[in-house]
């Protein structure tokens, strides 16, 4: 029985690394498509580049939570006082990146409301 929670613990954790991977090559393209659009109508390039950045940021955000679970799942299975302390670095990084992603969302969102 330990076998087969350990296993279908590492599935899991795979497959929310893969769900981030999917989320940031989604994010990639539209921020991609969404940036062609704004660039070629030039005068609201500006405020579109914000937009893109803030739903990019948003995305990002989302596929650090996946990740982030990945991590958590693995040292679960097989915990060990490295590994313990790996997961609280990577934790703490993404953490940081996080806070850091959304107080410039919160900062493209507050320009938005000054612009309209």
């Amino acid at each position: 029985m330990q076998d087969f929670i350990l296993t279908w613990s590492l599935r899991v954790a795979d497959l929310t690394d893969a769900c981030a991977t999917f989320v940031i090559l989604v994010a990639t393209l539209e921020a991609a498509i969404r940036s062609a659009i704004a660039f070629a109508h030039f005068r609201q390039a500006r405020q579109g580049v914000q937009l893109i950045r803030w739903r990019f940021g948003r995305w990002l955000a989302l596929a650090l939570d996946f990740l982030i679970a990945g991590d958590i799942l693995r040292t679960g299975v097989a915990p060990s006082w490295v590994e313990i302390g790996q997961l609280a670095a990577i934790v703490a990084i993404r953490i940081v990146i996080t806070i850091s992603l959304t107080r410039e969302e919160r900062d493209i969102a507050t320009d938005r409301v000054e612009a309209a």
